[in-house]
């Protein structure tokens, strides 16, 4: 059965090139790809953030409170193709745990979600009880699609540990235009060149080595959030242009 429910701790990391460089061959040491990373290479992430058109989602995220939650749909692959399936996933954190509850959609039934906040039908008892706290989100904050990101990911997975994965991302772009799953991966910068996102998601502890490893390069925790980020760009911009009216 597919796993459709997720509770782990999530920490952030921003690299430079040369701590990355320096990282990864450690990591490779005790981790192995993830199977999605065909032939040694990354997998593409493609996301679209729904929020109200206010922003109220990303703002309240970004005030750093206790409780947090937020609704996208997702898709694996550079451009969709005919048959792959889309996760609509309700993700949140309380005090530093998240979870992430999904239910897999065909895209007939992720238009609907899109385009008129229709939920799908679904006969499994975790699916209906998921889309339940799903139409509880949109209904409460009228909610619709915003923001499109996308980017490349290495990820990892422990072999003595199977709750010990980490994520590498690469190349993340994001646009408020095009908000499907079709168009190219087009869209403006969302880190500076020469920078990675890394992830790590633990069930109670990092192991030791990756510990040590941290230590020895000066890689500390960084507060990232690809959608706060998004929206703190996009605040920038708009306060850089009022100075010049």
């Amino acid at each position: 059965m597919e796993i459709n429910v997720f509770r782990r701790y999530e920490k952030k990391f921003l690299l430079t090139e040369d701590q990355y460089t320096r990282l990864v061959p450690i990591v490779r040491e005790h981790m192995d790809l993830d199977p999605f990373c065909v032939d040694g290479k990354p997998y593409h992430v493609q996301t679209i953030y729904f929020d109200t058109l206010d922003n109220a989602i990303v703002r309240h995220s970004l005030d750093k409170p206790k409780f947090k939650e937020k609704l996208r749909l997702r898709h694996y692959g550079e451009v969709y193709q005919d048959g792959d399936p889309l996760y609509l996933e309700m993700k949140r954190k309380f005090v530093g745990v998240g979870t992430k509850r999904r239910v897999k959609l065909t895209f007939e039934e992720a238009q609907q979600v899109m385009h008129k906040q229709t939920l799908p039908p679904k006969e499994d008892y975790f699916s209906r009880q998921i889309l339940g706290e799903i139409a509880y989100h949109i209904n409460k904050f009228d909610v619709k699609p915003i923001v499109f990101i996308s980017y490349s990911r290495f990820a990892y997975v422990a072999r003595d540990d199977s709750h010990f994965r980490l994520t590498i991302d690469h190349d993340l772009v994001t646009r408020r235009n095009n908000l499907d799953f079709v168009s190219n991966n087009e869209g403006l910068k969302l880190i500076k060149p020469g920078f990675h996102l890394m992830e790590v998601k633990v069930g109670k502890a990092m192991p030791l080595w990756f510990a040590r490893a941290l230590s020895a390069y000066n890689i500390y925790l960084t507060s990232f959030s690809k959608y706060g980020k998004e929206f703190e760009h996009r605040l920038q911009k708009e306060l850089a242009i009022d100075e010049y009216i």
